[in-house]
């Protein structure tokens, strides 16, 4: 009769058990994540006290607190035209930009800076949205970082400091500064852009260097633009599309339940979250503006299709320049007018 060989039993007991321990084990020993966020907005501006510090939040307690943001404000990290890179490189794990501070490296996604082609922050957004998930020639511009969500800004409108435009006539030889997304409009209708973040745009008003600012009225507020400007144009210029990514070494670190806990946490807050903070800081800048006794111009339908008729050859040219590069341009501003279109009626 063979023998039972006791110690190779007992070893193999003591094998499963390990094994089947190991991973509540390793889950006990993890440590909590720390992800830096680098933020270009001061710690009062909305987009971060009613959209980013809740997200944020929200992956915390729902990862029961293995996962925290912190949030690194005013340029800490990265200066706006950096955020792009400061993410690839791992300077830090989150950042949210506009993709024109990266000039070049987003041309499909440019369709969204066509002068006058989206007039509604939640508008934009879902068509960005949906152009992204349809063309992989979108994708591959983001290949470099996980993606977490798209955005579009709400539509930037006109506000200067002396001068009030109420026609396309009058905006002809103005220095505005603007975001670099902004530009090739602006230039289009006669201005002269001086294109700039966010931080320096009120001291270049405040001084003279410029007349006036083109940036949408969701950072009037917090960056205090109506100390420096006294007129405001509603023409609704246009959207400027957002990026907001993680560093993928980062994101690839994370555990496949965490990865998912943030993905689901992500699509069902934003970037509709955003969309509602931005639209409630315009509220609050057009009641400041009123308040100071400011001007609002009101831009009549006859008037504001005057200054669409002078943007049209933009599109070709966007179009040309696309094709020229081997992209999809056509498809891409063809789709984006049918969805523009269509969430406009929602």
């Amino acid at each position: 009769m063979k023998k039972t060989n006791f110690f190779s039993v007992g070893f193999i007991f003591i094998l499963m058990s390990f094994i089947v321990m190991s991973p509540s084990m390793a889950q006990a020993e993890m440590k909590p994540v720390e992800l830096s966020f680098a933020g270009t907005f001061p710690p009062k501006a909305s987009p971060y006290k009613k959209a980013f510090l809740p997200w944020s939040k929200e992956i915390e307690k729902q990862t029961n607190g293995m996962v925290k943001v912190k949030f690194y404000f005013t340029q800490t990290l990265a200066k706006d035209k950096d955020q792009y890179d400061a993410v690839v490189d791992g300077i830090a794990d989150i950042g949210w930009m506009a993709h024109s501070m990266k000039t070049g490296r987003f041309p499909l996604i440019s369709v969204m800076e066509l002068p006058f082609l989206c007039s509604n922050t939640f508008v934009g957004a879902r068509v960005l949205g949906e152009l992204y998930n349809k063309y992989p020639q979108m994708r591959k511009e983001h290949d470099d970082v996980h993606v977490l969500f798209l955005w579009t800004t709400l539509p930037y409108e006109i506000h200067t400091t002396k001068k009030p435009v109420r026609k396309l006539e009058d905006i002809k030889g103005m220095k505005l500064a603007c975001p670099p997304g902004a530009a090739a409009t602006l230039q289009m209708l006669g201005a002269t852009p001086v294109t700039m973040g966010l931080a320096d745009v009120y001291q270049a008003a405040q001084k003279g260097v410029t007349d006036g600012v083109a940036f949408a009225w969701g950072i009037f507020k917090a960056r205090k633009i109506y100390e420096v400007t006294k007129y405001h144009t509603n023409i609704h210029l246009g959207g400027l599309p957002y990026w907001s990514a993680m560093n993928k070494r980062t994101w690839n670190k994370l555990s496949p339940d965490i990865q998912k806990t943030i993905t689901k946490i992500t699509t069902d807050m934003m970037p509709d979250t955003l969309c509602r903070a931005v639209t409630g800081e315009m509220q609050k800048g057009i009641k400041i503006v009123k308040e100071r006794g400011q001007e609002i111009i009101e831009v009549s339908p006859e008037e504001r299709a005057r200054w669409v008729a002078v943007s049209k050859p933009a599109y070709d040219k966007w179009v040309k320049v696309m094709e020229a590069k081997g992209l999809p341009g056509k498809a891409v501003l063809n789709d984006a007018l049918i969805l523009v279109e269509k969430y406009s009626k929602k």
